[in-house]
């Protein structure tokens, strides 16, 4: 039990980190306008609609191999415990609910996010097998 939850907390530092890399990834591909504070949310609300696809579509990549990367480190520390990948997935989804709560997304994205997360879980869960 300890080991699974220790396998949950640093699946979902893991996933943190690689959201933050990946996401600043696209920064620097789609620049945001200049003079827009990226911390602000009111700031970011009001120039949703200018954000071009592409940097959109980068966060939803980042939420995806962050599931996938945290869950493959949740499975490998917990030794296959069968839900820590799921605990992982739950931890991320509520994170990215809440960026898409404070600040207005289109719907695709709140559908997208929902989608590269199952999807995240799914290939991390069974890309490695242990056996019971």
């Amino acid at each position: 039990m300890v080991r699974t939850l220790i396998g949950i907390v640093a699946g979902v530092v893991c996933a943190v980190a690689i959201v933050a890399v990946v996401e600043s990834l696209g920064h620097m591909i789609f620049p945001p306008p200049a003079g827009v504070d990226m911390k602000d949310p009111e700031t970011l609300k009001s120039i949703m609609h200018q954000i071009p696809f592409g940097a959109k579509a980068a966060v939803l990549v980042a939420w995806g191999l962050g599931v996938f990367g945290g869950g493959l480190v949740s499975k490998v520390i917990s030794k296959g415990a069968p839900y820590a990948v799921w605990a992982v997935a739950a931890v991320m989804l509520v994170f990215s609910g809440i960026t898409l709560f404070m600040i207005p997304h289109p719907v695709w994205m709140i559908i997208g996010a929902v989608v590269v997360t199952v999807i995240g879980a799914l290939a991390a869960d069974r890309v490695i097998k242990f056996e019971r």
